[in-house]
């Protein structure tokens, strides 16, 4: 088992978050690294993602284990067969005391392919994470400016 782990601080409520993580609908507006997302953050829903990863673009259609509201979406999927190179990802909204957000966007790798895939996407994947990352925290305090205005 492998990880890519990113986080970010993010100055805007939990809801803020993830009014925007949730959104699947519009991913292709703002998301550098999912450019696409069909389906409903709903656990047993069976989502259509389309992932960049530097230059390379892939369709998954991983299923939907967790999605708490504020909190938590947490998805499974395969490349071509389970067992091969699967990946769970998890979007996390840690709220702290003073009420803004630590936002963890992970991926755990399981599968026979992992060591020799990891060397070839580590670095890429991480940087999509990131830049996934800063627009997600841009749009959530763009969000909060415009409520408190």
């Amino acid at each position: 088992m492998r990880r890519i782990c990113t986080t970010v601080n993010i100055e805007a409520s939990s809801q803020d978050v993830w009014e925007i993580l949730a959104d699947f609908n519009e991913y292709q507006t703002w998301n550098p690294f999912i450019v696409r997302v069909f389906g409903k953050p709903q656990p047993g829903e069976k989502l259509d993602v389309r992932l960049k990863v530097a230059s390379l673009s892939f369709d998954l259609k991983p299923m939907v284990l967790i999605a708490e509201i504020n909190r938590e979406i947490r998805w499974r999927g395969h490349f071509l067969v389970k067992g091969l190179f699967d990946g769970e990802h998890l979007f996390r909204i840690e709220e702290m005391e003073d009420r803004s957000v630590h936002f963890i966007n992970c991926e755990k790798f399981t599968g026979v392919l992992v060591p020799l895939f990891m060397y070839l996407i580590k670095k890429d994947t991480e940087n999509g994470f990131n830049a996934m990352n800063e627009q997600l925290k841009k749009m959530a305090e763009k969000r909060k400016a415009n409520r408190e205005s």
